[in-house]
């Protein structure tokens, strides 16, 4: 057999190995930050992870990758990794903000069925798809939110949605960590996505208005217990 192919193929099963184990190490380290066992602001170190977990620092290195893109880490040169700080009144401002951005989306999406009916019917088949695909609790963006948004047309309005997602992300993961809150948030899209369908715009309005509010109280919940830990 040739020693360079059966290299290869010893590489490709510790990648394999590597991969299992920085996905066990990223759920543990995860579920812990959510559930406040790692407070707010706690600076974490990846050789004591690493020696905690009974592991090598790789895995949970790429581990720490992960949470710092998904926004539950901060990682600061030459100071280290610190989890990210939250607030009931930094969620108060974020969903402030995100629900001005989300209803000038439904503003735009009036006025260009307004101009292009033919438009809204296809967009309307794009809504009820991505109400369709399965849920990713992990994803940057919920599908419906920024589908919504997408539809407006307005690039301004996209970029700054997709700013404030990062932030907001930590909030998201909060949210959809507490049991049957995919459910609920289905039934408030598929409620939002029918009023959109009969054009009825101001309805859709007040149902964001209170799906956000539902969302924002079942996090500050969550938040005002882990901070309190």
């Amino acid at each position: 057999m040739d020693k360079n192919a059966t290299r290869h193929e010893r590489n490709e099963w510790n990648k394999i190995e590597v991969k299992s184990l920085m996905e066990a190490v990223l759920d543990d380290l995860r579920k812990r930050i959510l559930t406040g066992d790692f407070k707010p602001g706690q600076k974490i170190n990846e050789s004591e992870i690493a020696a905690r977990l009974g592991t090598s620092r790789s895995p949970v290195r790429e581990a720490f990758r992960v949470l710092e893109r998904d926004g539950l880490i901060t990682t600061l040169p030459r100071k280290g990794s610190y989890i990210t700080d939250i607030s009931v009144e930094d969620l108060k401002q974020l969903f402030e903000i995100r629900r001005i951005l989300e209803l000038y989306a439904i503003d735009c999406i009036n006025k260009r069925a307004k101009i292009f009916p033919d438009e809204t019917q296809v967009m309307m088949r794009e809504l009820d798809r991505s109400l369709l695909k399965k849920h990713d609790p992990y994803s940057v963006i919920s599908g419906f939110h920024y589908t919504l948004v997408e539809f407006s047309h307005n690039s301004r309005l996209i970029e700054l949605y997709k700013i404030l997602a990062v932030s907001l992300r930590r909030y998201w993961l909060i949210y959809h960590s507490k049991e049957g809150q995919k459910d609920i948030s289905l039934e408030h899209h598929q409620d939002i996505a029918d009023c959109l369908r009969r054009g009825d715009y101001s309805d859709a309005k007040k149902l964001i208005k209170r799906h956000l509010r539902y969302v924002e109280g079942v996090v500050r919940s969550q938040v005002t217990k882990i901070v309190s830990l």
